[in-house]
């Protein structure tokens, strides 16, 4: 695997992501951005991840992400991003299916509020800088003398 390929990969889908929940947030589609900013958190914590080790297929990379800190390969700024990747990892599945709400199923439209929406878009925009930050100082070239 090319990490830094894979890397700029994500990033760039994270960034793809990104945009399309801030699109969708002009039209109040709250389901829609929920379902694109928990994308874009995820691929921003796997582009990460992906400068180190093969990412997990899973939608809450957390605790690999929280290994990485913890091994001291990143940082504990960090730390913060890896509550966003777990508190976001299960709107991936009530943005499409909906969920369980005080003892009854509940639609993706009854769950994804634009207060929820708002919150993910931007943690979203954290996640993405943060990580964009440090795979491009990850990867810079060494300046030759």
């Amino acid at each position: 695997m090319d990490t830094k390929e894979e890397a700029t990969r994500l990033l760039r889908e994270a960034k793809e992501d990104l945009h399309r929940a801030t699109r969708y947030r002009e039209w109040k589609d709250w389901v829609t951005v929920v379902h694109y900013s928990q994308l874009a958190i995820e691929k921003s914590a796997k582009a990460l991840i992906s400068c180190f080790e093969a990412f997990e297929w899973t939608h809450n990379p957390s605790e690999q992400l929280a290994k990485l800190v913890r091994k001291n390969l990143l940082d504990d700024r960090f730390l913060e991003m890896v509550s966003y990747v777990r508190e976001a990892a299960p709107w991936h599945g009530r943005s499409t299916y909906g969920a369980l709400k005080n003892g009854r199923w509940r639609s993706p439209s009854e769950l994804c509020t634009e207060e929820v929406a708002q919150v993910l878009l931007n943690r979203a925009s954290l996640s993405l800088d943060k990580a964009s930050e440090f795979v491009s100082t990850f990867f810079k070239e060494p300046e030759r003398q």
